[in-house]
């Protein structure tokens, strides 16, 4: 099977801004106090926490077009977006809008990814990677933090949009099989 690499640039940026989409879905229905909400004890950090980390590693993609080195593990700990659900909502607008101006000739973009690899000592690795493949990465790494959202949200008894968290090849399979339960 021969794939139109054009088509699959645009596709890999349709599913990050359907993600980026729920994201601004899920913050437009709730209220700040719902945003900075703990589950504790089941989980220590708030929605804004984690779409926080959803943010950093798209600004990593973001700033390493200039040096060419993708850092994930440059984090805005504390960060107003941590907190304010409103600053969560223009943030998202905003890598939606970077998101668009990418170009298909762009997606074999060569980078080096570094990233820290050991929870026991800092031990970072760096391999060679391209921009389209960062890009389902990152996207990938949303829905994850997505659904610990969606649980979080949960359990503090507010509702999340539906197929908030769900892996893309997850709702296909629940599509093609009505069987499965949600």
């Amino acid at each position: 099977m021969v794939i139109d690499p054009v088509k699959q640039f645009r596709t890999v940026i349709k599913g990050n801004v359907e993600g980026l989409e729920q994201g601004i879905a899920l913050l437009s229905e709730m209220t700040n106090e719902q945003y900075c909400m703990r589950a504790k004890p089941h989980m220590n950090s708030c929605i804004g926490e984690h779409l926080r980390h959803i943010l950093d590693l798209y600004y990593a993609l973001q700033e390493s077009a200039a040096i060419r080195v993708i850092d994930y593990d440059v984090r805005r700990r504390g960060a107003l977006v941590e907190s304010c659900r409103l600053t969560g909502l223009v943030e998202l607008t905003q890598v939606r809008a970077w998101l668009l101006t990418l170009q298909p000739d762009m997606m074999d973009d060569k980078f080096m990814m570094s990233t820290e690899v050991s929870v026991i000592n800092t031990a970072v690795a760096q391999v060679e990677t391209s921009l389209i493949r960062e890009l389902i990465f990152v996207s990938t790494h949303a829905i994850h933090h997505y659904a610990l959202m969606d649980i979080s949200a949960k359990l503090c008894d507010f509702g999340t949009p539906k197929n908030m968290g769900i892996a893309p090849a997850t709702l296909t399979a629940l599509r093609n099989d009505s069987s499965c339960a949600q």
